[in-house]
């Protein structure tokens, strides 16, 4: 009945409490007000002569569940019964929903029975006062008509996230929380998305929605009062990504990986809120799909609620005394105990200690060792007596059984999955006892996701040659090679502990406690595999750093990473907080080859003061030493770093010490190189530097009379500057001008994606004329010029003896200006070897020009003339060039230049005449089945010398990708490809590294 969703009144009440008259005009006005909510009106012969007893089953019959009473309420204020309006609305708030009530059994029982938290709720509160009020703060109940925002509770593994969310869900389902923001909270978790193959929301939230609850199109029809609480990204089996199709229909059955990403990226339901957690790997994985999220970061234990937490769990003081005593006298161990995992591993390791009696023992140097020393402490309180044969095969059922699920990405395990990798009931019970394993209904899980990884490495150092291979889990170098090449490797941690067990530290601890040995092939195997993984192509297997810095930071062991760090000559990293600075530091210090350092930092030198600011800056400090250590160091490359004036002043000293060989300098997007004087002493006073890069950078004029001051100076060596797109306008021109004619060493200059426009052009042209004036190369891409800058350059072009390669692409010349070009480039004083015109707003008027410019000039060798309204016309002339004895044109672009099948034949005969002829891109060309034979044809010929030819065959149809596949084969020195020079131009452009 509708009451029961209503009222316990019920609907019968409220319309016994009208007056006659009342209760005659609600039935007249009840033959419309349906049609108002789109609804279908009651026969006016039924309503005429119902009872109120009637009435009520009436609108139970015709409108189900909620409609009753949309339409109810709306009449109780056409009748001017506010007071029953009131009253109703007033019930609905105070009154639990079934689902309420269900969710608050389901997480009250998750709760007791699966967190580790043995201390009071109202220690836990305390801890969590904060964060929990930034929550409240982030759904305030005034925005629910406005917003919908998507808040990330952020922090490492183990420190507290899905504890808390429990208890969020908890709080609100009891009515402590959101009470009049959300109706429906909706938490849903990893493991239980692993299992579902395909849904639709509606399935998705239905699942656990009681038979009594409102129906789901109720539910979804007031978006803005639902909330997705989302957990256990880590434990995904699918990767979630941008290119994912999304879906908007709510009842259309999907992979549960479009469900989840269509909420993420609010495809689907947008006007709900979203609640998600994410440790440090699903940080890195997923933040891209999120949109304008706020971000709440847990900080876990201060000090004083470490000690609270000590006193709670141990609950004896003298017990509770003396263990905080010993880990506050370990100073690594009592930083770890800030995460409250770790804090409680510690706890229970030093429990199992007291009750036997021993001295407080934990091994604190990693995070494995302290792992390590919790697992053989609970291991001995239930083993004691067992015999090692037997504790072998009782480990290694649980570390088969960690590994098999790490492996295949399972964290939610059955009794036969058990049963199947050697582990009894006598074993689980032992297993649940250490709080290792726990379990939940019919089904188990290791107590946290990073205990399970812990003992997923523990099974490469406890299996024997004898073994049999597990299908389902890969090798050490596999393992290895997916830990360490992987950008967002479901791996990670698995690498860090393995990396760790390789150390003789770590086996002789675990075979003292065990007593029988393991593997020691471990560490070779792993530094084969990096071997391997430093000789590979880079672009076909890249090795993220991050990865492998942590793995080689665990063991503690300055030979291996030294012996790892001598495989590298190339390091790309990125450090985001102090660790991983810490991390970077220790291994660069071991890396005696390296040559090359990619480096972005942010987030480590901000808002900090004290002494906290004098440790990053003493890590700092550490890290800038390789610069000065390392022989074979030649460059650097900062990309979006974000320096304190102390740290960059650190990194400075460094640069312009006599001992840096520093030869390369790129500083993308560099936000204080005006303002930093110690950067500028840097370059001057290193005689090695000869590149610097500060693309990005946006420099004002001040910034650049002092950049130009410095490239003036006697002792500056700098012979290739990049300055594109740094906001250089034509003001600042004539600082730069007067360094062209200062500087004897300046041999390339970028000022690609400024605004110099033509003013600017013409003083850099003055400078060009100069006799002192040795620039070779020239790039003023995207530069605002005009037909009158070419006017400019034409006569530069006549005087300067050096200028080689002029990269004009992308302003707006036209054809009067290439005009006017090609009457320098046909002089003999000019030495122009390279020109690039693409994107010029050129036509096929200037080809004649051009081809009189390949006749006539010998020098010049590459011409590019892509994105240009060039025709089949233009080409045509283009080819008549070609095929002169005395063209030497070797590379010659004309992508993208509306160019047909009616060009092919005078492509074809220029292809088999011109000798000099080594690359011509003709991408984007609209081919069809005769001009590609043509084309093939003369590709074939043997006095075609064409090596390169750029052309996207996956554009053209099956018969023309034959043809060209095939002249491919039979040419083995020809490549065609459509990506033909792009990474070059980006390099030359110094946009790539």
């Amino acid at each position: 009945m509708t009451e029961s969703f209503f009222s316990d009144f019920g609907l019968l009440w409220y319309l016994e409490e009208l007056k006659k008259e009342e209760f005659w005009k609600f039935k007249e006005l009840l033959k419309q007000e349906p049609l108002q909510l789109g609804l279908k009106p009651i026969p006016w012969t039924e309503l005429k002569k119902a009872s109120r007893e009637d009435l009520a089953k009436l609108l139970d019959k015709h409108y189900p569940g909620k409609q009753a009473w949309d339409v109810t309420l709306n009449l109780f204020l056409q009748i001017n019964r506010h007071d029953l309006w009131t009253k109703a609305q007033e019930e609905i708030r105070n009154k639990p929903s079934p689902y309420r009530n269900h969710m608050k059994e389901k997480f009250r029982l998750i709760w007791e029975k699966e967190t580790c938290l043995p201390v009071p709720n109202d220690f836990y509160k305390e801890t969590i006062k904060h964060e929990y009020e930034n929550l409240h703060a982030a759904y305030r109940a005034s925005q629910a008509e406005e917003s919908s925002p998507t808040v990330v509770l952020q922090g490492p593994e183990g420190i507290g996230k899905t504890t808390l969310l429990r208890k969020v869900m908890l709080e609100w389902a009891e009515g402590n929380l959101w009470k009049d923001r959300f109706t429906f909270i909706f938490f849903l978790n990893g493991c239980e998305m692993n299992m579902i193959t395909e849904t639709s929301l509606v399935e998705l939230i239905s699942r656990d929605l009681p038979l009594s609850s409102e129906p789901v199109e109720d539910i979804l029809s007031q978006p803005e009062r639902i909330l997705f609480i989302m957990d256990g990204f880590e434990e995904l089996k699918f990767d979630l990504e941008l290119s994912t199709p999304l879906c908007n229909d709510q009842r259309q059955r999907q992979p549960m990986q479009i469900i989840l990403s269509s909420l993420l990226q609010r495809k689907m339901l947008p006007e709900s809120s979203l609640l998600i957690a994410l440790g440090t790997e699903g940080m890195r994985k997923n933040y891209c799909l999120l949109q304008h999220p706020k971000y709440i970061t847990l900080p876990g234990f201060s000090e004083h609620e470490r000690k609270l937490y000590f006193y709670h769990f141990f609950r004896e003081r003298n017990k509770a005394l003396k263990a905080f005593s010993f880990v506050r006298g370990n100073i690594p161990l009592f930083v770890f105990c800030h995460n409250p995992l770790v804090c409680w591993l510690v706890c229970t390791c030093m429990k199992w200690q007291l009750e036997k009696g021993e001295d407080l023992e934990i091994v604190s140097e990693s995070t494995t060792s302290l792992y390590t020393s919790f697992f053989i402490s609970v291991f001995q309180s239930r083993n004691e007596t067992c015999p090692p044969k037997h504790s072998r095969t009782r480990l290694k059922g649980l570390c088969t059984l960690a590994a098999m699920g790490i492996w295949t990405r399972m964290f939610v395990f059955c009794h036969e999955d058990l049963r199947r990798n050697g582990i009894s009931e006598s074993d689980t019970l032992m297993w649940m006892g250490m709080r290792i394993l726990q379990r939940s209904g019919e089904y188990f899980t290791f107590t946290h996701m990073c205990l399970q990884e812990f003992c997923a490495a523990m099974f490469y150092v406890l299996k024997q040659p004898k073994d049999s291979p597990n299908p389902a889990i890969g090798s050490v170098t596999q393992l290895v090679t997916a830990g360490v090449s992987q950008v967002q490797s479901p791996l990670s941690r698995m690498i860090t502990f393995l990396f760790a067990f390789s150390t003789e530290k770590i086996t002789n601890l675990l075979e003292t406690s065990f007593g029988f040995l393991l593997s020691k092939e471990l560490k070779q195997e792993i530094t084969q595999c990096l071997k391997s993984l430093s000789q590979c192509d880079p672009n076909q297997v890249a090795v993220n750093f991050q990865e492998l810095f942590s793995g080689l930071f665990e063991t503690h062991e300055k030979g291996f990473v030294a012996q790892v760090m001598d495989f590298f000559e190339e390091v790309n990293i990125y450090i985001g907080n102090t660790e991983d600075l810490v991390i970077s530091a220790f291994c660069l210090k071991h890396c005696q080859n390296l040559r090359t350092l990619h480096l972005c930092i942010e987030n480590v030198f901000s808002d900090d003061s004290g002494s906290i600011i004098n440790e990053k800056l003493s890590f700092w400090q550490d890290f800038c030493s390789v610069f000065t250590t390392n022989e074979n160091f030649q460059m650097l490359d900062l990309d979006n770093c974000k320096f304190s004036e102390a740290s960059l002043a650190i990194l400075c000293k460094a640069l312009a010490q006599p001992v840096c060989k520093l030869q390369k300098f790129v500083y993308n997007f560099a936000s204080d190189f005006g303002s930093s004087p110690a950067l500028h002493k840097a370059i001057l006073h290193n005689p090695h530097l000869k590149h610097l890069n500060l693309h990005g950078s946006s420099l004002s004029h001040v910034d650049v009379r002092q950049l130009c001051e410095m490239l003036k100076h006697p002792t500056c060596s700098i012979e290739e500057l990049m300055l594109g797109m740094c906001d250089i306008t034509a003001e600042a021109c004539e600082e730069i001008a007067s360094v062209l004619v200062c500087n004897k060493k300046l041999k390339l200059l970028s000022l690609a994606e400024n605004p110099l426009r033509n003013e600017g052009m013409l003083m850099l042209c003055d400078a060009l004329k100069h006799p002192d004036c040795v620039l070779e190369t020239l790039l003023l891409m995207c530069c605002c010029l005009t037909s009158v800058a070419c006017d400019y350059i034409s006569q530069a072009l006549l005087c300067n003896k050096s200028l080689s390669f002029l990269d004009l692409e992308s302003n707006f010349l036209k054809d009067d200006g290439v005009a006017s070009l090609c009457e320098a480039l046909k002089h003999p004083n000019c030495h122009i070897e390279q020109l690039w015109l693409a994107d010029c707003s050129l036509t096929s008027l200037c080809c004649k020009n051009l081809s009189d410019v390949l006749v006539c000039n010998e020098k010049l060798k590459i011409l590019k003339l892509g994105s240009n309204d060039i025709q089949d016309a233009g080409v045509k002339q283009l080819c008549e060039a070609l095929k002169h004895p005395d063209c030497k044109v070797e590379h010659l672009g004309l992508d993208m230049c509306q160019l047909t099948t009616a060009c092919c034949e005078a492509l074809a005969s220029a292809l088999t005449v011109c000798k000099s002829l080594k690359s011509l891109n003709l991408h984007w060309i609209s081919l069809d089945r005769d001009g590609a034979v043509v084309l093939c044809e003369a590709l074939n010929h043997l006095d075609c010398a064409l090596q390169q030819l750029g052309l996207d065959k996956s554009v053209f149809d099956k018969e023309i990708q034959m043809l060209l596949t095939a002249v491919e084969e039979k040419n083995p020195h020809l490549t065609i490809s459509h990506l033909l020079w792009i990474n070059k131009e980006y390099r030359i452009r110094g946009v790539l590294t």
